[in-house]
């Protein structure tokens, strides 16, 4: 295989249309295979593994012959970039959308739902406006750390009020 390996953030088109953002390059465990962790640029919020063989080989011709691509995914370079250049712009909203917010609830449920959107200054700024101390590292930990105390938060300032 002479295609270059896939990074996370960048967008590939599928043969059957949608276009799906690389979220991690990871190790399986069992069989020490890479594995591709992706997800669709819109609606639906599933992430998907594929191994890297496959998403990185051809369309089955006898499966699919009016494909239009040769490969199963493929690099779009051009939405890639525009995609981080639309991020850099949403991450100030993000930011300001989350900092609104007044109920813990209201918190953890924003946190999920935008969890591939979350970067690192938003995380810190996240954590800050809580009065969190952050301890663990990765995009990925460091959320999970922030819905961990907000679920705390939730659970004892709830039992105090009764």
């Amino acid at each position: 295989m002479n295609r270059r390996k896939p990074r996370p953030g960048d967008i590939y088109s599928h043969f059957k249309g949608k276009k799906y953002r690389v979220l991690y390059v990871a190790l399986c465990t069992e069989t020490k295979e890479e594995m591709v962790i992706y997800g669709p640029l819109q609606g639906e919020e599933q992430v998907y593994a594929s191994s890297l063989s496959s998403f990185l080989g051809a369309v089955n011709r006898e499966r699919h012959p009016d494909a239009g691509q040769e490969y199963r995914f493929e690099l779009c370079r051009d939405i890639a970039r525009e995609y981080k250049e639309r991020k850099q712009v949403s991450e100030e909203e993000l930011i300001m959308a989350f900092l609104e917010l007044d109920e813990n609830e209201e918190r953890a449920e924003f946190l999920q739902r935008h969890r591939g959107e979350l970067t690192d200054r938003f995380l810190t700024v996240a954590a800050e406006s809580l009065e969190f101390a952050e301890a663990a590292e990765g995009i990925e930990e460091r959320c999970a750390a922030l819905l961990r105390f907000l679920k705390t938060k939730m659970k004892y300032e709830s039992s105090r009020l009764r």
